[in-house]
């Protein structure tokens, strides 16, 4: 058993959040995310506000690509009513799609449709998520970003006759970092994502009775290092698309980033600061159909053999620095659908119910901060 510790408001063990003894197989990256919904222009401008690259596609979808990762980040298609398809992850050869397909009993690897049309295996999360992975042989290493500019600090200031005058353009997005998902079935919905494609959580916040709320996972790579986080599962009454996160180069990156966006038209959800759990730079906007996206530089690095932390969940645990948590960026995105999910959860169609409103109140009011 692991040694969790215990919540420092309530005295109750820490529930340990276990890694897989022998998961399906290891992921190696988040690829791809796929989106529908009825804003396609406003999605257009967006990403590309953002730092992304458009394409149309063969099928009339936009595309957006980073400088790295899968050919592709981002799929948007046009619908009637805004849904969050699911992810794409990565796998480094043919051989772990056919030991996933082997273990899981679904399909054998064939051709998504995606750009490239690249073999994947297609499954199921608890929540309905439709989950792909595939391998990439496009698969993009990340750039150089060339020397850090020159920083004046204290006695020791290399920059003379030199302005600092950073680009007037959207963020040079250099890859998707990472995804949050929000789910009232946590404790199935973690055990997928960990035993089904080997992601090993990083930290874990929990709830005052000790059941873990929100879980960082990161993909297991073994010795190479690999981002603190790269999926997130966060106890919430509704199942959600929370925010995605795309890495910058720095923090002028970030905010000229976020300016561009303002003056684009866009809103703000919360920023600039920085995470305590990961370490990052962040900076979050609303986007198309009032989705979050988040702008981040600078952030944690582990390797396999980082074990597991455990902590209170509190607002006060989400950041070091920045301005004051915004209530909307807080709630999920709730319209009609999500309000009568909501109100079926809540009746005990699901294992989020009041107990467990009542609980995630109390944790949020929590002055606890992370080590």
């Amino acid at each position: 058993m692991i040694d969790s510790g215990a919540h420092p408001d309530s005295g109750v063990p820490y529930i340990p959040v276990a890694r897989a003894a022998d998961p399906h197989v290891k992921v190696h990256d988040l690829a791809l995310l796929e989106f529908a919904g009825p804003d396609a222009e406003v999605a257009k401008r967006f990403f590309t506000g953002f730092g992304l690259q458009h394409r149309q596609g063969d099928d009339g979808s936009l595309e957006f690509s980073a400088e790295a990762g899968a050919p592709v980040a981002v799929i948007y298609r046009q619908a009637a009513k805004a849904s969050f398809v699911g992810p794409t992850f990565a796998v480094t050869t043919v051989a772990e799609l056919e030991q996933l397909a082997a273990r899981t009993g679904a399909a054998a690897p064939a051709p998504l449709q995606l750009p490239g049309h690249p073999p994947g295996v297609i499954l199921t999360d608890p929540n309905g998520v439709s989950v792909k992975v595939a391998h990439f042989e496009a698969w993009r290493t990340l750039p150089a970003c060339g020397e850090a500019a020159l920083v004046n600090r204290g006695d020791d200031k290399p920059r003379i006759n030199a302005p600092r005058r950073p680009q007037r353009s959207p963020s040079r997005v250099l890859r998707l970092g990472h995804m949050v998902l929000g789910t009232p079935e946590w404790e199935a919905t973690a055990r997928f994502y960990i035993e089904t494609l080997g992601l090993i959580p990083s930290d874990v916040q929990a709830l005052p009775d000790g059941r873990p709320a929100v879980a960082f996972l990161r993909c297991d790579r073994g010795d190479e290092p690999t981002d603190h986080h790269t999926f997130v599962v966060a106890r919430l009454p509704v199942m959600d698309f929370e925010h995605a996160a795309f890495e910058v180069p720095d923090l002028d990156e970030v905010g000229m980033g976020g300016q561009m966006l303002r003056e684009g038209g866009f809103r703000r959800a919360w920023g600039i600061g920085r995470h305590i759990l990961g370490s990052q730079i962040f900076d979050y906007w609303f986007g198309p159909d009032g989705r979050k996206f988040e702008h981040f530089a600078d952030g944690d690095l582990f390797d396999a053999a980082r074990p597991t932390r455990y902590h209170a969940m509190s607002v006060a645990g989400l950041s070091q620095w920045g301005p004051p948590v915004p209530s909307a960026f807080l709630r999920p995105k709730l319209g009609w659908h999500e309000v009568l999910q909501l109100l079926r959860n809540l009746l005990g169609k699901s294992s989020f119910g009041f107990r467990e409103i009542k609980l995630m109140a109390n944790a949020m009011r929590s002055a606890s901060l992370p080590d």
